[in-house]
């Protein structure tokens, strides 16, 4: 018996070292290894040229040992010893974080990540890095090491479609977004960090960590080499971007020292017409990205913020306004193809017109001309616009006649233009059943006149208006814009594809075109004042919308070259006043960066 079970012995370990060694090996290094997560750099973004605009650089923080300072339960929860409790305590009164929340960091650390070391102090300051230094024996449990941060090579510039980085949250989780992310990662919030982050994000960087038998750190951390993440190329140009963030601040200078004291707002769309490319996006007031990722105070500070224009509201893709008289070219284009013109109609351009009991007038009192639709849109005569409106409604009285509406919709009005940034606003372009609907109104033929002038209920982006008069420019093809061009990884360069949303069959747009470069370019054009001379010769139409409260709303949309468009500019001064006095000259500084050699 006892030769039999030293044969089963023998046998038992022949099998275990020759059969199953390999096998068992690999279990026993799992086991004396553990997995630890630690943030990882993500993919640069760098503009249209190839100038950086998001990079990653390294920045100090403190860490604590969770091991040292305590223990973890059978269910992950850590708990700190006495002693730990004691160096805690040390630790809050130098750095001058408060004890429950130096726990309270650990503990979701030791949650997402056992073995990784827990970051307490994400910014120290004060010399704090100098003192641990010195005094390391003193504070065992506490070591400053690197982490990687978002560095902005070109400054405070872009916030409006950079946008802002922060630990994915529990609702986050799951979502397709945010499908690969885990608990604790870092991830886009807004912008293209958001819309791109599974290209930027390459996830937690893996270490390894090796303990003993009994779940004890045995070893330092070994870390292996990760894949660089790819590089996100944006159609957005630095320096065209810089010159519509300071054009925009200059328009609503201009409109102050008009005596516009509410113009603290505004936004401008610099895009290609013919790709929906956006060269240029801006917004004011905006943020300073590069604040937001270095002081916590200030990036707390813009989630909490009350003011009416909020930093982190980007105008050009939310803000919603109407849009005054920008929006008579898409009305003419309606009646052009409803056959209730033709570019050669005469309509009476006069001082006022009354409707019923009510009399709506037009800016210039004492004119009185008959005028065909590019004279018309070219001095943009409002009361031009309000008999061409009433046509509308007579067509099919109630306000049947959707023909505005219709057009404008197809245009791309009153919705999400699909742009690649989070939180695009959609809008309105209102109709008897919306108006019905929401305000529990009737549609009376004052609202179809009121709309013909883009007035009433009518709200809608910059960047809409941006979307339609590329298509005023192009032809009829309503483009989506983007701010991404392509992704770049090592030597490969992957182009991003953005198809049309559709393309509409215009009728008699040349007399439209004619029109928008009359209004810039003829003695009595609403916007000659400012491009009459301009080395490149610009179409557009400037745009004055009443507001609630406060003075007009100052608007400006365009394309240029006028016959070759090679770029469409919108601009809105918010409470800037008229259209030639605000928003037109910002749009020209725009242009006159645009073009320069």
């Amino acid at each position: 018996l006892v030769a039999v079970a030293i044969g089963v012995l023998v046998l038992r370990a022949w099998s275990i070292q020759i059969l199953h060694g390999p096998q068992y090996t690999s279990i026993a290094n799992s086991q004396s290894f553990r997995v630890v997560d630690l943030a990882a750099p993500r993919g640069e973004i760098v503009d249209a040229k190839g100038r950086p605009l998001a990079g990653t650089n390294g920045h100090v923080v403190v860490d604590a040992d969770p091991g040292t300072l305590g223990t973890t339960g059978a269910h992950g929860d850590w708990s700190p010893t006495a002693a730990g409790t004691n160096q805690l305590r040390r630790f809050s009164r130098l750095s001058g974080v408060a004890l429950p929340t130096l726990v309270a960091s650990i503990r979701r650390s030791v949650l997402r990540s056992p073995f990784a070391p827990a970051v307490v102090v994400a910014r120290p300051k004060g010399g704090l890095i100098d003192y641990l230094a010195e005094r390391a024996s003193s504070y065992p449990a506490f070591k400053w090491t690197g982490q990687p941060s978002r560095t902005y090579p070109q400054g405070a510039l872009g916030a409006e479609f950079l946008g802002l980085l922060g630990e994915v949250s529990q609702n986050e989780l799951g979502t397709t977004r945010y499908a690969d992310a885990k608990p604790g990662q870092i991830v886009g919030q807004s912008g293209v960090e958001a819309t791109y982050d599974s290209i930027l994000s390459p996830g937690f960087l893996h270490a390894r960590l090796r303990v003993d038998s009994q779940g004890r750190i045995a070893g330092p951390l070994e870390y292996a080499h990760g894949k660089t993440p790819p590089t996100l190329r944006l159609t957005i140009d630095a320096r065209i971007q810089r010159a519509a963030e300071k054009a925009i601040r200059d328009g609503m200078a201009l409109a102050q020292a008009n005596g516009h004291s509410d113009a603290t707002s505004a936004a401008a769309v610099v895009m290609n017409p013919r790709t929906g490319g956006i060269y240029a996006l801006a917004s004011y007031p905006t943020y300073n990205q590069v604040a937001a990722a270095n002081d916590p105070a200030y990036r707390n500070a813009l989630y909490h913020s009350t003011s009416p224009n909020p930093p982190l509201l980007n105008l050009a893709t939310q803000g919603l306004y109407p849009t005054g008289s920008t929006f008579k070219p898409i009305v003419a284009e309606a009646a052009l193809t409803q056959g209730l013109i033709t570019p050669s109609t005469n309509l009476l351009c006069s001082g006022t017109f009354t409707l019923g009991n009510f009399t709506f007038r037009n800016v210039e009192a004492g004119v009185y001309s008959y005028m065909s639709l590019p004279t018309a849109l070219a001095e943009s005569c409002d009361t031009w616009f309000y008999r061409l409106g009433n046509l509308f409604y007579l067509h099919e009285p109630g306000g049947r006649d959707l023909g505005i509406q219709s057009w404008a919709h197809m245009l791309g009005l009153g919705q999400p233009t699909g742009v690649d940034l989070t939180g695009e606003m959609g809008g309105v372009v209102p109709t008897p059943n919306w108006l019905k609907r929401t305000l529990h109104l009737p549609w009376y033929e004052g609202q179809t006149i009121n709309l013909a002038i883009g007035q009433g209920f009518l709200a809608v982006t910059p960047l809409q208006l941006a979307v339609a008069y590329s298509a005023l420019a192009n032809g009829g093809t309503v483009v989506r814009p983007h701010v991404a061009d392509a992704v770049i990884d090592g030597t490969t360069v992957k182009p991003l594809s953005f198809k049309p949303v559709r393309h509409l069959h215009m009728t008699d747009l040349s007399a439209i075109q004619q029109g928008l470069y009359e209004a810039a370019n003829s003695a009595n054009g609403t916007s000659a004042s400012v491009f009459s001379g301009f080395p490149v010769p610009v179409a557009g139409k400037t745009g004055t919308a009443q507001a609630p409260t406060g003075s007009d709303h100052s608007w400006y949309a365009s394309w240029a070259p006028a016959t070759n468009p090679k770029v469409v500019v919108v601009v809105l001064i918010v409470h800037g006043g008229f259209g030639a006095e605000a928003a037109a000259p910002a749009a020209k500084e725009i242009y006159q960066a645009f073009f320069r050699k």
